[in-house]
């Protein structure tokens, strides 16, 4: 029901203070009251400033009186005020939806309106200035702008440095997002025939994105820009610059300023120049250290894609990946992944995830199935490519890939991840092994499962074999389970990577609670550190005596000596 008839001690609050706003105020004139097609309340009027007139029209929403009325222009298409939404169009006054409260009443509107436009419009003497309440962001400013030019901090470094009167040939992507053109510069081709490259962008990002020629030119402060009124008059201008008639993709640079323009057949597109934003700290000085570090992550599916994309974003510039899988589309449910990359292997997919993300990021990957059945030299490359690395994930919940990679990871004296969501979504499970710090990851593992069995409780968890088709039940869980142990793993991970002293996690394997589950969760958020046993003193490596190595020594010089 419409909040007058709902309402009608507010109704009559709004009348009698527009009655008696309009008796007591010479300069406003009332016209009356009405709906407009969606049966929303009106009163018209006329603000009287000198000898003009300004047509008003104060509109209640519906949702009154909870967000404010707005008052318009009332037949009048021209710009009455800096303060307004466009020509025409909603007054900007001192009371909106980020200050309003209910008590404040349409007359108050009015009364605002009649401030800013006398101000603005004085009957005599200067034209005054009536400060903003607010500053529009950059996103209400370009909300209504489809053809964007986005330039880089990296960009903008090299801008600087371009000379005038040098014409230089560049590579734009354009993205097209629904209701945004971005157009994006990666790589320039300087005069020597060297090209520089946009460190900001993705190197692999054309693989997605459209591409066009582009010609990069600087004006001298005298010269004026071509006009994009007119195809025929821009092109005849752009030519009378030097520019060839073919080149309709153009970054103009004059002074401080950037312009990019694009003449089509039968209109010129300017594009609106989105500068780089204030630079400003996002991470800890500690995160600086994930630079220098490399992550094996086994497994890129739901949990392992996410986990990859999180340290990403968190800095870590150097990813190794295995995972044999294809993304499906019945995979989207909790991936990380999206439609673009279906029927694609799921370690080149996150590989390109993770360079979109960062990219500055090295990241290599092999299709293989670890602890699977693969000729034994790949397994080996994949092995010897593993051991390389910082630190090592295990997102498979597979018990073979946990088997061979906790063996992997306490020979080569690699720390150790691993994760795992219960079926049901309901919780889940994070872990570390850090060598001389933890037991082993298979000892951790039995402390994990006693864990449980003291509770007389057995996690549930998938059996079936995505990869192979094989048959079983199917892991219930939404993407928000997945990705709230996804982040507690990073989280671990991270300051794992960091070296953190003392931890932020003084237990190494930890139960999460995601909901209420019979026997081990009461709530939500309930969360259970499992105790561990300190690291055992290494086993004393076997001593040979002097002849014994003499003997091994002479036996290794055979192998390596011409028969």
């Amino acid at each position: 029901m419409w909040w007058y008839l709902s309402d009608l001690a507010r109704f009559r609050t709004e009348r009698i203070g527009l009655d008696t706003l309009a008796s007591d105020a010479t300069w406003l004139a009332p016209v009356g009251w009405r709906t407009d097609d969606a049966k929303r309340l009106i009163y018209d009027a006329d603000i009287v400033i000198g000898v003009r007139t300004f047509p008003v029209y104060l509109l209640y929403p519906e949702s009154f009186p909870y967000t404010p009325p707005s008052v318009f222009p009332r037949g009048d298409k021209s710009r009455w005020s800096s303060h307004q939404f466009g020509a025409g169009d909603e007054l900007c006054l001192e009371y909106g939806p980020d200050n309003w409260t209910s008590d404040i009443t349409g007359a108050q509107l009015l009364e605002s309106a009649h401030r800013l436009l006398s101000t603005e419009n004085p009957e005599a003497g200067e034209r005054g200035d009536v400060p903003s309440r607010h500053v529009a962001s950059l996103g209400q400013t370009l909300r209504s702008t489809v053809f964007r030019l986005l330039v880089t901090r990296s960009l903008e470094r090299f801008l600087g440095t371009v000379q005038t009167g040098v014409k230089l040939k560049a590579n734009m992507l354009i993205l097209l997002r629904g209701r945004s053109n971005v157009y994006v510069i990666d790589k320039v081709t300087l005069p020597d025939g060297t090209v520089w490259h946009n460190e900001d962008v993705s190197p692999t990002l054309g693989n997605e994105t459209f591409e066009r020629p582009t010609t990069v030119l600087r004006l001298e402060e005298s010269q004026s820009l071509p006009p994009a009124s007119n195809v025929d008059e821009f092109k005849e201008a752009a030519i009378a610059l030097g520019l060839d008639a073919d080149e309709t993709t153009l970054v103009i640079l004059k002074g401080q300023a950037i312009y990019g323009f694009s003449a089509l057949d039968q209109s010129v597109i300017s594009m609106v120049t989105i500068a780089p934003e204030f630079k400003a700290q996002r991470l800890d000085d500690a995160h600086a250290a994930l630079r220098d570090k490399s992550v094996a992550i086994v497994g890129c599916g739901s949990m392992g894609g996410k986990i990859a994309a999180m340290l990403a974003r968190a800095g870590v510039s150097d990813f190794y990946l295995i995972d044999d899988d294809l993304l499906q589309p019945d995979n989207l449910v909790r991936n990380e992944l999206d439609w673009r990359d279906v029927g694609t292997h799921k370690a080149d997919a996150v590989a390109q995830r993770i360079r979109n993300v960062n990219p500055a990021a090295k990241v290599f990957f092999r299709q293989i199935r670890l602890a699977g059945q693969e000729a034994s030299g790949t397994a080996d490359a994949a092995l010897t490519s593993l051991v390389k690395r910082d630190l090592f994930v295990d997102a498979t919940a597979n018990p073979e890939v946990f088997n061979l990679l906790s063996a992997v990871a306490e020979t080569a004296k690699r720390p150790m991840i691993w994760a795992e969501v219960f079926g049901g979504g309901f919780g889940g499970l994070i872990a570390r092994c850090r060598p001389n710090l933890e037991p082993s990851p298979q000892l951790m593992r039995l402390a994990v499962e006693n864990w449980f069995y003291d509770r007389d409780y057995k996690p549930k968890r998938a059996s079936r074999d995505y990869a192979t088709g094989e048959e079983g039940p199917v892991l219930i869980a939404d993407d928000a389970d997945i990705t709230s142990i996804a982040a507690a793993a990073t989280r671990l991970t991270i300051d794992t990577l960091i070296g953190r002293n003392p931890s932020y996690f003084p237990f190494s394997a930890y139960v999460l609670g995601l909901a209420p589950e019979a026997g081990l969760f009461s709530q939500a958020f309930e969360s259970y550190p499992i105790e561990m046993s300190d690291a055992p003193p290494p086993e004393p490596k076997p001593e040979l005596t002097r002849d014994e190595i003499a003997s091994e020594v002479v036996e290794i010089v055979k192998i390596f000596s011409p028969k």
